[in-house]
């Protein structure tokens, strides 16, 4: 089974003028459906995929209509391709729920849990809009926990918008991580799937592979004394599973070259 795995799409019908900070910096990037388009059809032109999983930040600060037109472009895109999603901290929950599934808004999580014949995949949201970081309630956590005690006979696929590694950015970690591992020791989590940083990253937590895929956006690199140059840059992971395990993985990175700004974010 090839899984492709996308994050960080920060996507927006129309990107709001502006000449100064980071709203400037989004003026001046390219609608990320345009190297997305690109990507897919290199990908669909050299192997079958799956299932597409796109870890968070699905807009930026998406309207209702954002997130309704990014739901229809990405089904066209991807065909009979399943997509599993979770949301992130620029993703504005009540929109989510009334343009991606024509609900009554509502600010409750959006969690998915999907059973494959090998393992399950299991996506959680630990986001909040407003708070960078990630975050988290107790009833959100107790979710977790009643899922992975469901679904313990299988092989587990976990998905989350937060990294949980300090040393991985200058970004700091999901404060939830330690009570997060905590949960899920007991069970057999062949994987970690995340974004939020922009960067690609890919380590072992407690003895898991653990991947952070590049954004499908732009990318901040620090210059020094608080500035940061933004510019376009794009990503993706592809996974391989056979039998609920992760047998070879590849990552791909599109340096454009392009800057868009350099901020003083301090």
């Amino acid at each position: 089974m090839n899984i492709l795995h996308i994050s960080d799409i920060h996507f927006r019908r129309e990107y709001e003028t502006s000449e100064g900070g980071y709203k400037g910096m989004l003026a001046k990037m390219q609608s990320p459906l345009i190297p997305l388009e690109k990507y897919l059809h290199q990908l669909q032109q050299r192997t079958t995929l799956d299932l597409v999983i796109i870890s968070g930040d699905l807009t930026e600060d998406g309207e209702v209509e954002d997130y309704r037109y990014l739901k229809n472009w990405l089904q066209e895109a991807l065909g009979e391709t399943e997509m599993i999603v979770t949301l992130g901290n620029h993703d504005i929950k009540e929109n989510f729920w009334a343009g991606w599934f024509g609900e009554k808004a509502s600010e409750k999580p959006y969690n998915q849990v999907v059973m494959y014949p090998e393992f399950t995949v299991i996506s959680f949201d630990n986001s909040s809009y407003g708070y960078a970081d990630g975050i988290v309630d107790e009833q959100q956590l107790q979710w977790l926990a009643e899922v992975l005690e469901e679904y313990k006979e299988q092989p587990i696929i976990l998905v989350t918008h937060h990294h949980l590694l300090s040393q991985q950015s200058n970004m700091p970690k999901w404060p939830g991580t330690e009570r997060f591992l905590a949960l899920i020791e007991p069970y057999d989590i062949r994987c970690i799937l995340n974004g939020h940083t922009h960067h690609f990253f890919m380590d072992e937590i407690n003895g898991i592979p653990y991947f952070t895929v590049a954004s499908m956006s732009f990318v901040g690199e620090n210059v020094g004394d608080g500035l940061v140059r933004f510019e376009e840059r794009y990503g993706y992971n592809l996974y391989c599973v056979e039998q609920g395990r992760i047998t070879h993985q590849t990552t791909e990175n599109f340096i454009s070259g392009h800057v868009l700004k350099t901020l003083d974010m301090r």
